[in-house]
C-alpha cells in the first residue's frame, strides 16, 4: 500500500468530521428552513454538504488477480439560491481517490478503461480525478409542472447514460464499479460541457454539447478542449419512485490508445422505494459502443439493493459484458495489425452489510461481498478455472441525513437530481 494512502484517510475523516459538524443533525431536516428567507428576498445560498466513503480491504481471486487496501470515496457540495425569477446552483463534487487508490488502479478482474503510464488498464479500475464536478445550473418555471434547465460546467456530465453508478442508490452498497461502467456512464467526467433541458411533467428532454475525450492519467488537473461530441437524453417517469432513460452520443477521439471516434447508446430502468424499515432500489441497463470498422461492444447491468430491519442490506450485481481477447490475455491495448477477437464474461456479485454505531461523525457499516464469473474456456490458463474475488470493507456516510448518499440533495426551487445536477423525473433527494 502507497504510504500516501494513510495520510489521505486521515485528511478524509477530516474532512468528514467538519462536514458533520457543519451540517448538523441533518442538512436535508434543515434545509427547507432558508427558503421563506429566500421568498422575502434576502438571497443567502442554501448549501448542503455530504458524502460517502468506503475503506476496503480488496482481494481479486485467479491467476489475474491481486489485493489490496483502498478507499472509493465522492464529498458532493450543492448551493443554490435564487436570482430573479430563476434558481442559480452550485454543483461540486470531489475525491481522494487519487491518493486512496492506487495509480495503476484498484484491483478488479475483466475490468478496463482508461491507462496508466500508457498502457491500457486491465483487471483494474482507474481512480477518479480529484474535481468530479465543478459546474453551475440555472432553472426557470415557466409553465405548471414545467422548467427549462441550463447546465454548464467546465467539468461535468453531458446528458448521457443512467444515473452514474457513484450517485446510483441500487449501487450504493457495492464498493466496486461495473464492468459495463465504460459502455454506460463513464462520460460523468467530461470536460466543457453545456445542456439544455426542458423538463414537462413526468418527461424531461435534454441535449449537450461537450469535449468527447476521456480524462487522462494526471487525476488532478481540469482538462479542456473543444466542444466536439454531442449527446441526447429523455427521462420518463411514469410513476413514483420509476424512471426510464434512452440516450445517445457521438464522441471524437474519447480514447487515447483507439483511434477514430465511438457512438455510445443506453438505455435503462432505474427504480426505488422507500420501505418502513429502509428502500428498495434497482436498476436494469444496457449500453452499447459502436466503434470504427463496424465493431460494437455491449454491457448490460442488473443490479439491486435492499435495506431491511433498519441496520441490514442485501445487494446483489449481475452483469454481462463484451470483451477483447488480446486485452484480456496481454493486459494491453490490441495493436490494428492484429485481428479482433470477441468474448463476452458474466460476473455475479453479491453481499451484505450491517449498520454499527462506530463514529459519532457518520453513519458506519460492515460488509462483505463475493464476485463469480463465467467466461470462455480460452481463457483459463490466464484467470484460472473458477476465480472468485472478495472485499471486506467499512462503509462511511455523513452529511445529508437518510439513507440516499449517492444523489446530490434537493434544494429549493432545485428539481430532484440524479448526477450532474441534470433533473430525474419522479427523482427523491432521499429515503
Amino acid at each position: 500500500m502507497s504510504r500516501q494512502r494513510p495520510i489521505a484517510l486521515a485528511i478524509l475523516f477530516g474532512a468528514m468530521a467538519t462536514a458533520r459538524a457543519e451540517s448538523g443533525p441533518g442538512v436535508l431536516e434543515t434545509a427547507a428552513a432558508p427558503r421563506a428567507e429566500a421568498a422575502a428576498g434576502i438571497g443567502r445560498f442554501t448549501t448542503v454538504v455530504h458524502g460517502w466513503a468506503f475503506l476496503t480491504s480488496n482481494r481479486q481471486g485467479g491467476r489475474s488477480g491481486d489485493q489490496d487496501f483502498e478507499s472509493q470515496n465522492h464529498v458532493m457540495i450543492v448551493s443554490s439560491r435564487p436570482v430573479g425569477s430563476w434558481t442559480l446552483t452550485l454543483l461540486g463534487t470531489f475525491t481522494a481517490e487519487p491518493m486512496t487508490v492506487p495509480r495503476q488502479g484498484a484491483p478488479e478482474l475483466f475490468q478496463r478503461g482508461e491507462t496508466y503510464k500508457d498502457v491500457l488498464l486491465v483487471d483494474r479500475q482507474h481512480a477518479h480525478d480529484l474535481f468530479v464536478e465543478l459546474g453551475t445550473l440555472w432553472s426557470r418555471g415557466f409553465a405548471k409542472r414545467s422548467r427549462f434547465r441550463l447546465y454548464l460546467a467546465p467539468w461535468g456530465e453531458p446528458a448521457v447514460g443512467p444515473t452514474v453508478y457513484v450517485h446510483r442508490l441500487s449501487a450504493s452498497a457495492n464498493p466496486t464499479a461495473p464492468l459495463a461502467h465504460h459502455n454506460q456512464d463513464s462520460t460523468h467526467i467530461s470536460a466543457d460541457v453545456v445542456t439544455a433541458a426542458l423538463d414537462m411533467g413526468p418527461v424531461s428532454v435534454e441535449g449537450s454539447v461537450f469535449h468527447g475525450r476521456e480524462p487522462d492519467e494526471n487525476r488532478w488537473d481540469i482538462e479542456q478542449g473543444s466542444l466536439d461530441s454531442y449527446s441526447g437524453r429523455i427521462w420518463i417517469g411514469p410513476a413514483r419512485g420509476l424512471r426510464l432513460q434512452v440516450s445517445a452520443a457521438r464522441r471524437e477521439h474519447p480514447e487515447a490508445l483507439e483511434e477514430g471516434d465511438q457512438t455510445r447508446q443506453t438505455a435503462s430502468i432505474e427504480y426505488e422505494r422507500t420501505t418502513t424499515s429502509g428502500f428498495v432500489a434497482a436498476a436494469l441497463i444496457s449500453g452499447r459502443n459502436l466503434l470504427e470498422g463496424g465493431h460494437e461492444e455491449w454491457g448490460n447491468t442488473l443490479e439491486a439493493t435492499w435495506k431491511f430491519a433498519g441496520k441490514n442490506t442485501v445487494y446483489g450485481r449481475a452483469e454481462k459484458v463484451d470483451r477483447d481477447l488480446y486485452e484480456l490475455v496481454n493486459k494491453s491495448q490490441r495493436p490494428e495489425t492484429t485481428p479482433e477477437r470477441r468474448t463476452s464474461v458474466d460476473a455475479l456479485t453479491l453481499g451484505y452489510l450491517r449498520d454499527l454505531a462506530l463514529l459519532s461523525e457518520a453513519e458506519t457499516a460492515l460488509g462483505a461481498g463475493v464476485t463469480m464469473y463465467r467466461f470462455d474456456d480460452r481463457l483459463d490458463p490466464v484467470y484460472g478455472n473458477r476465480p472468485l474475488s472478495a472485499q471486506v470493507f467499512v462503509r462511511l456516510r455523513f452529511g445529508s441525513k437518510g439513507a440516499e448518499h449517492h444523489h446530490h440533495a434537493a434544494l429549493p426551487g432545485v428539481p430532484a437530481r440524479g448526477a450532474a445536477g441534470i433533473a430525474r423525473p419522479g427523482g427523491r433527494p432521499g429515503v
